[in-house]
């Protein structure tokens, strides 16, 4: 063999295995095409079936609570009538614990948190925030 049957021998793509992909290639992209999108819904629905349940859901149906057992509940202790609030402060967040109300207040001298014991209608405690400079 010259030089030149050589170069081009080497060049040239494989026929076998290049041929094949050229013959069932269109196929094979056809079938992709169609079949993995109904794979991915099958595989999808599937999941649904198996976690879609949530827990304790499993033949029960929740309905409303009756009406009677909803109804509010009488107060034993009368309720305070009212909080002070210092002039120029505006009330901010607020949070319940039990008979416990905090009461963050904004004015002009700063930032607190008033802590309320609604029970005995009285601040239990004051807390300021300063800045350091």
């Amino acid at each position: 063999m010259s030089e030149q049957e050589n170069s081009q021998q080497e060049t040239q793509p494989d026929p076998g295995f290049g041929g094949l992909a050229q013959s069932i290639g269109a196929r094979n992209l056809w079938i992709v095409i169609l079949a993995m999108p109904a794979v991915f819904l099958v595989v999808v629905a599937a999941i649904i079936a198996v976690f879609g349940k949530p827990r304790g859901a499993e033949g029960t149906q929740t309905e409303a609570p009756a009406a009677e057992s909803v109804a509010a509940t009488p107060v034993s202790q009368p309720l305070p009538a009212g909080i002070a609030i210092p002039a120029g402060a505006a009330p901010g967040a607020i949070a319940l614990d039990g008979d416990r109300l905090a009461v963050r207040l904004d004015g002009p001298d700063g930032a607190e948190v008033v802590i309320y014991d609604l029970a005995k209608s009285e601040v239990v405690a004051r807390v300021p925030f300063k800045r350091e400079d």
